[in-house]
């Protein structure tokens, strides 16, 4: 066997590739033979029919089977003997197949391209420094738990809506007369006037009585994401089934041991613990998202055009399926190349981790593997799946390279 390796580009080979005769007439031959026990040819018992008779009948299927054979078999190889690490085949095309002649084919491959590291220690960073977290939001957070804490109680002294209120209510949307498709909600908590629902709504909804059925009109926003309903007027009938008012609690020493602490000082004390530590981790992300930006600029790699291709359908496919039913068909194009972008991106971003990691040797241990699932509370039978281990792994390098870059980088704070 021959081969030939041409260097298209950092990230692209092609592959010239020569099968001797021999081995082509080998597969043929094999292929017939094969064809010879499994065929059944009309006048002859199973396996009985002349080898002669299946090569005039299946000529064509068999050059096919013997082009795909010899492909699968030899490309291997022919890799090998190159020296080539691919990530992916992109192309093959083959030649023309005779018993008396060569067969030759050529494939394109996508490979790792040689990552010439230029800077990676001493990085230029500039970030807001994390803040001291101040008394008043300490109280701000305090307020927020309280507001979480508050518990719904059945008004009693009156039964019509005013702004502020909380309501209980059902109610169903109707275009020209006739309900509107997954127009209707039941048991819906709502507080009147906060602007929750669509304009003109809530304001309708002041002055109803309990158990009263009340038609209010609305004029839709133009921009509203249902088209068939966009600056168009729904009738909406809506019945309150109850009004409630929410009654906070004390933020008193009471309040904190519902919220499983000793006394509200304490309850502070965590509070603002908590807070400083989020605005140290907000710190620490930013000053890994700046080394990475500073990152990419001192280091371009080019990336295989095939494997991105294929990473932005995947994150497509992914946006498709969450977005479900809504999801714009229109903008279809123009999302692939954001998603193209993306990958791209991920895509350097994962081969200069990789040479960064192999230059420092930081490695990732089985141990720490299986402590970070254990922290993402990951059951135990799915501890054991490679491809989640896979995933983990490369988490973990991540961290760790930025954790260096970081360390290593030249950090100018500003408030």
């Amino acid at each position: 066997m021959k081969v030939s390796v041409e260097e298209l580009s950092s990230t692209r080979r092609r592959l010239q590739v020569e099968v001797p005769p021999e081995r082509v007439r080998e597969t043929l031959e094999e292929i017939y033979r094969d064809l010879r026990r499994r065929v059944r040819v009309k006048g002859f018992r199973a396996g009985r029919a002349p080898l002669d008779l299946i090569k005039s009948l299946y000529r064509d299927y068999a050059y096919q089977e013997a082009v795909s054979k010899l492909i699968e078999e030899t490309l291997p190889k022919a890799l090998e003997e190159g020296s080539v690490q691919p990530l992916l085949t992109s192309q093959v095309e083959p030649g023309s197949l005779s018993p008396s002649t060569p067969f030759s084919y050529q494939a394109i491959v996508e490979v790792k391209p040689q990552v010439d590291l230029k800077g990676y220690k001493g990085l230029k960073l500039k970030v807001k420094r994390a803040e001291k977290v101040k008394e008043e939001e300490v109280e701000a957070e305090l307020e927020r738990m309280r507001d979480y804490a508050a518990k719904m109680q059945p008004v009693e002294d009156r039964d019509q809506v005013v702004e502020g209120d909380w309501v209980l209510l059902d109610f169903e949307a109707f275009l020209e007369g006739r309900p509107v498709r997954d127009g209707r909600v039941e048991n819906h908590l709502l507080e009147v006037g906060s602007g929750t629902l669509v304009p003109g709504l809530e304001e309708g909804l002041v002055g109803t009585r309990v158990g009263e059925e009340r038609e209010i009109p609305v004029k839709m926003p133009e921009d509203h994401p249902r088209e068939d309903l966009a600056g168009r007027e729904v009738a909406f009938k809506a019945k309150v089934k109850e009004i409630r008012r929410k009654v906070l609690p004390a933020i008193d020493d009471e309040f904190a041991k519902d919220m499983g602490y000793k006394d509200l000082e304490a309850l502070r004390t965590k509070v603002k613990e908590e807070l400083q530590r989020r605005r140290q981790e907000e710190e620490r992300l930013a000053l890994r998202q700046a080394a990475l930006e500073a990152l990419l600029e001192a280091n371009p790699v080019e990336t295989p055009p095939t494997l991105v291709a294929n990473r932005a359908k995947e994150l497509l496919q992914r946006l498709r399926e969450r977005s479900g039913p809504s999801f714009p068909e229109e903008k279809e194009e123009e999302l692939l190349e954001q998603c193209r972008k993306i990958a791209e991106r991920e895509t350097k971003v994962a081969f200069l981790v990789e040479e960064i990691a192999k230059r420092e040797g930081i490695e990732v241990s089985e141990e720490e593997i299986g402590q970070r699932l254990t922290e993402r509370g990951t059951p135990e039978p799915l501890k054991a799946d490679e491809a989640l281990r896979s995933q983990v792994k490369g988490d973990l390098l991540r961290e760790k390279v930025f954790d260096l870059l970081v360390q290593e980088a030249e950090v100018e704070y500003v408030d």
